[in-house]
């Protein structure tokens, strides 16, 4: 791949796995000392790459196994192995450094170069994001599916000194440049393999294994990357990760779900947000597995990959993604002997199949599991702490409902509403307030001091802003974002996600809602009342098909939950918009159906 300017225009106690022995860190970045003397800070040559613990454990992989694939891009169908990767970064990275400043090289801690770069998934996402971390800059992903407005907000939030444009979106070139006149915006060639090579051919067994040269790293205390929060509670807040950061988020996964370089992973997951770059795409060649790209979630395509039997051993998902494999299975392959066979075996052959980024229905956990055997793992996380709670490999340490314990070195607790106690007792009595500590916190909201500074508590934790319960073996069950799912209603206080997981799971409900969001309307007798929006399954708009009212919907849930719990309102909709996450923003669903009420 060569790039092409375009024209300038001027440890809580209750965790289930350990801490990495190897692994050392330092508070968040905030509380390090810029001020480090240039001579510590070794300059990164042209033609070769820091040894970041990413790259030296993918120089070990390559040296390991030369021919092993890193990246199989789906949309191209071509293979590139771990000495292509570390020599097309190397490459590349010696391109883009001649637009980032030049003088300190690299600049201190806390004042290091962004780039912006919006391509699809696949071997030139890889490239570019190792390339500019290569350069000891910022990666700032961009959305492949946001419109070009929210493009421009990001570039206008983080401020690049380089935005790098794949061909695939040469279509927002000119309002990019109209948004921001006086930032560099380079095209790039896609980078293709030294030899011709396809994922149905074998790399060639002479082929001379090179790599690039190393050098020593810059400090891990330098930030890494800026992924944007999903803003289904507020505006899109760009969360600074370092390396440190990243590095730790992605080791603690491979320990705790067991990554090695006979994983291979179908990769359909965004890769602008921690579950598709960390869980995704870093765990995985962090442990030296195989990544196979793909440029977006298609069911026929994941079933086919499945049908052959063996060839990939990892999946992640959003619920949504399962539910589409559902319908799929149940509409395409079910009945069908031959195929059903082959796409049920195939599934049960993987080793792990991941849930995350929504909740997950009971209901949805079933179907799959009675397709394909596998009890999703489910986990929680988000941009600002990637994963902090996981349930356990072992069958029997996945619960309904539960999130599971804290991943290896993530400090988990609860306080109360006003958060001035923390909540000792285990067992599901008491809700509290999240909070985080540990090496995984991210190291700020870029150029938001005020809220970065808000987020902490005095001594140090994330205030998650999501509700739970603890049982007594201290696995974490999530009630829901404080804000949002949190509903007050005739001095009760309900949670949305599980009226929502009800729903789904009720015998006759469950078989007529395709999709629920419940929110809490504004009410002044009750102070919130508990409203259900809903989607019917297999409903054209003719009106002979599924219908239901609201005595019938919350007769139906008397026997699930207590009365106040049921909703009093309900809304039928054709759809509920959710974005590239599968995540729901309540308080637009709120503002469009309820704005009145």
């Amino acid at each position: 791949m060569m790039a092409t300017e375009s024209p300038l225009v001027p440890q809580q106690h209750h965790a289930r796995y350990s801490l990495p022995a190897d692994f050392q860190y330092r508070s968040r970045r905030r509380t390090l000392s810029s001020s480090q003397s240039q001579s510590s800070k070794p300059a990164i040559n042209n033609g070769s790459i820091p040894e970041l613990p990413l790259f030296v454990e993918a120089r070990s992989h390559a040296l390991a196994e030369p021919h092993k694939p890193a990246i199989i891009d789906k949309s191209r169908n071509q293979s590139f192995t771990y000495s292509e990767l570390l020599n097309d970064v190397a490459t590349f990275k010696a391109q883009i450094e001649q637009y980032l400043p030049s003088s300190p090289s690299p600049s201190p801690v806390g004042e290091e170069p962004r780039v912006a770069f919006l391509t699809p998934s696949g071997y030139d996402y890889v490239v570019m994001q190792w390339a500019i971390w290569a350069a000891g800059a910022i990666s700032v992903p961009l959305c492949t599916s946001h419109p070009l407005k929210e493009l421009q907000y990001t570039i206008s939030d983080s401020d690049p000194s380089l935005i790098i444009l794949h061909p695939s979106y040469s279509r927002f070139e000119a309002g990019l440049r109209e948004q921001a006149p006086a930032i560099p915006l380079i095209t790039i060639t896609p980078f293709s393999p030294p030899t011709p090579n396809t994922t149905t051919s074998s790399i060639h067994s002479t082929a001379t294994i090179s790599l690039p040269k190393f050098t020593s790293s810059f400090p891990l205390s330098r930030g890494a990357l800026i992924i944007y929060t999903s803003g289904t509670t507020s505006r899109p807040k760009g969360c600074v990760s370092t390396h440190e950061t990243i590095t730790f988020q992605a080791r603690c996964l491979v320990e705790a779900w067991q990554y090695s370089r006979q994983d291979h992973l179908i990769h359909v997951l965004p890769l602008h947000h921690v579950h598709g770059i960390i869980n995704g795409l870093t765990a995985t060649l962090l442990a030296g597995g195989t990544v196979e790209m793909h440029p977006k979630f298609d069911a026929k395509t994941v079933w086919d990959r499945w049908s052959d039997k063996g060839s990939s051993t990892m999946f992640m998902a959003v619920p949504t993604v399962y539910s589409r494999l559902i319908d799929y299975f149940d509409s395409h392959i079910r009945g069908n002997t031959t195929c059903e066979v082959a796409a049920r075996e195939g599934a049960n052959a993987l080793r792990l199949v991941v849930s995350g980024s929504a909740a997950l229905p009971v209901s949805t956990k079933r179907k799959f599991e009675a397709i394909s055997g596998h009890e999703l793992l489910e986990r929680y996380g988000m941009t600002e702490i990637g994963m902090a709670l996981s349930c356990g490999l072992e069958r029997h340490r996945r619960i309904d409902g539960s999130v599971g314990w804290p991943l290896p070195g993530v400090q988990v607790r609860l306080t109360s509403e006003t958060g001035d106690r923390v909540i000792t007792s285990s067992g599901e009595d008491e809700a509290g307030n999240i909070e985080i500590r540990g090496p995984n916190l991210f190291a700020e909201y870029f150029k938001r001091e005020k809220a970065t500074v808000e987020s902490f508590t005095e001594d140090g934790w994330f205030k998650t802003g999501d509700v739970a319960k603890r049982a007594a073996d201290g696995a974490y069950f999530i009630l829901g974002r404080e804000s949002v799912d949190l509903i007050k209603s005739g001095g009760y206080k309900i949670s949305a996600l599980e009226v929502e997981r009800k729903i789904l799971g009720n015998d006759v409900l469950g078989e007529i809602v395709g999709e629920v969001v419940v929110v809490g309307v504004e009410d002044v007798e009750w102070g919130q009342r508990v409203a259900a929006v809903v989607t019917l399954k297999n409903n054209t708009g003719t009106g002979n098909e599924n219908q239901i009212d609201l005595k019938t919907f919350r007769a139906h849930l008397k026997e699930d939950m207590a009365p106040y719990k049921i909703p009093s309102i309900l809304k039928i909709v054709d759809t509920i918009e959710r974005n590239a996450m599968g995540k729901v923003n309540k308080k637009e669903v709120l503002k469009q159906y309820f704005s009145t009420q």
